[in-house]
């Protein structure tokens, strides 16, 4: 299971409920973006050494169609994670044509920066993209060691009969990691139909804000969006949720 996090709350929470590997991101709820270096450091630093931490590369929300001048923003974040003495197991980005197609130069661009021995992860861009069959063979060569997708659809569960042609297709060259949308109620359908080894999942719940003042006076919305209710609340990682997608992912596989 790789539970995806955007704060250390949710890190230790996912490191509690028995996740063994982290997607390391801000900003989830718009699909995740780079995170900070802070975050990284504090997680090396407070939780288990083994931990595995894959890093998201994504400058900013939207489409994956990136100028020279966002493909140089990630290069940096990329050589600073990399000269930061943090370990950093994996990366995870991705990058389109407007067609649909994979921006392979753009891909090379970012990768001639990384060491051979870190996983590579080609993000939900993938869901994007015209013909994935194409695009499976295009990242096997460019030497990405897995793709995380939805199958094309809204979640992951929807996808899931794309998800099982795509693992065909691909026949071990190269992990499909189905993710969007997986919860308690779907994991066990979407594992067995698809024969996924791995899966990706946020696992989280929405916290209520610490906050006890109000300001009833005003409307204030951090987004600049006319809510009813102050928009602060937060959504983090669950332990229990983690745990008991933990015990259906062995229920499937070692029973």
């Amino acid at each position: 299971m790789e539970v995806c996090v955007d704060s250390f709350e949710s890190a230790l929470a996912a490191v509690d409920g028995g996740a063994q590997r982290l997607e390391l991101c801000s900003s989830l709820d718009q699909g995740g973006l780079t995170p900070s270096l802070g975050l990284l450091r504090l997680i090396r630093q407070r939780l288990p050494s083994e931990l595995v931490v894959f890093v998201m590369i994504r400058c900013r929300a939207g489409d994956f169609v990136y100028d020279e001048h966002e493909l140089n923003v990630m290069e940096e974040e990329i050589q600073s994670f990399l000269q930061s003495n943090q370990r950093v197991d994996g990366f995870v980005f991705g990058a389109l044509h407007p067609d649909g197609t994979i921006d392979v130069q753009s891909l090379k661009t970012l990768l001639a920066h990384i060491p051979n021995d870190i996983s590579l992860t080609f993000h939900r861009a993938f869901d994007y993209t015209a013909k994935w069959e194409t695009g499976i063979d295009q990242l096997i060569q460019l030497g990405f060691h897995r793709i995380l997708t939805s199958g094309q659809e809204t979640n992951a569960y929807y996808g899931r009969k794309c998800i099982r042609q795509m693992i065909t297709y691909a026949q071990n060259r190269i992990i499909i990691l189905p993710g969007c949308g997986i919860n308690m109620t779907n994991l066990e359908s979407i594992l067995r139909e698809t024969g996924a080894k791995e899966f990706h999942a946020s696992a989280r719940i929405r916290r209520p804000s610490k906050m006890i003042y109000k300001n009833f006076q005003k409307k204030i919305s951090l987004n600049g969006q006319n809510t009813d209710e102050e928009d602060n609340s937060i959504q983090v990682t669950d332990k229990e949720k983690v745990k008991l997608m933990m015990d259906i992912y062995r229920r499937v596989f070692y029973k």
